[in-house]
């Protein structure tokens, strides 16, 4: 199968037909390569991609799933996504990390402290060979080493359902950060840190730090959904 869309290929390796065509589509279409209102044909993306029609219809599928599409009859028209979507994503990204700090401020945290931390150092190593895709890759697996800790079955079901629409906007922020303002990845790495600093001193203040750092487009609601979460947790 060709890749149109510069899709990372290590990252297609074990994902069904169906699961490859729908990544390199919803690349296409956050980095605008597919533009709102555009159709897509089953027998074009089919030729396109050199494969049958039934994954092109499974691709289809996945990417209603992820909002970002239409389906027709014999194919689809592109919704996109909205600066309001991409914003939707993000409070549900807050929602999630202010819970899971929560949570592991009851437990010993050694084990994801160390994990986090082997994370961080990866990416500063992507930083220095300038491998955009292989931060985006540590990126994710940073912030779901912290999901993940605290064993919680539905957070990790509602970040799985976010992941695939979530990597591609990070993918493409990377590589255009990558090639307009390398520098910018020490604030970047930096803003790691905190994270991981809040989580090994259970400091509230210091994630809230975190969170600025890190959710900057939605500054506002980060005082809203940070403090109505701790609320909850402290009844």
């Amino acid at each position: 199968m060709k890749h149109h869309y510069h899709y990372p290929s290590e990252w297609l390796k074990y994902r069904s037909t169906g699961e490859q065509v729908a990544s390199e589509l919803r690349l296409g279409i956050i980095s605008k390569a597919i533009n709102q209102g555009d159709k897509l044909s089953e027998n074009k993306i089919a030729q396109q991609f050199e494969v049958s029609r039934s994954p092109v219809r499974d691709a289809l599928k996945l990417l209603q799933q992820d909002g970002l599409i239409s389906l027709e009859r014999m194919g689809a028209i592109v919704t996109g996504l909205s600066n309001v979507n991409q914003k939707e994503i993000y409070d549900i990204r807050l929602m999630l990390e202010s819970f899971v700090f929560e949570r592991l401020q009851l437990d010993d945290n050694s084990v994801v402290i160390k994990e986090l931390n082997k994370i961080l150092k990866m990416m500063t190593v992507a930083v220095e060979f300038e491998d955009a895709d292989e931060f985006t890759r540590l990126d994710l697996l940073f912030h779901e080493s912290m999901i993940t800790a605290i064993n919680h079955q539905y957070i990790e079901m509602i970040w799985r359902n976010l992941t695939p629409v979530m990597e591609c906007l990070i993918l493409v922020s990377m590589r255009q950060r990558m090639e307009n303002e390398p520098e910018d990845f020490k604030r970047v790495i930096h803003n790691h840190k905190v994270y991981i600093e809040a989580i090994e001193n259970k400091d509230r203040n210091k994630m809230k730090e975190a969170f600025h750092l890190n959710f900057d487009d939605v500054d506002e609601q980060i005082e809203v959904l940070w403090n109505s979460q701790t609320n909850i947790d402290r009844k």
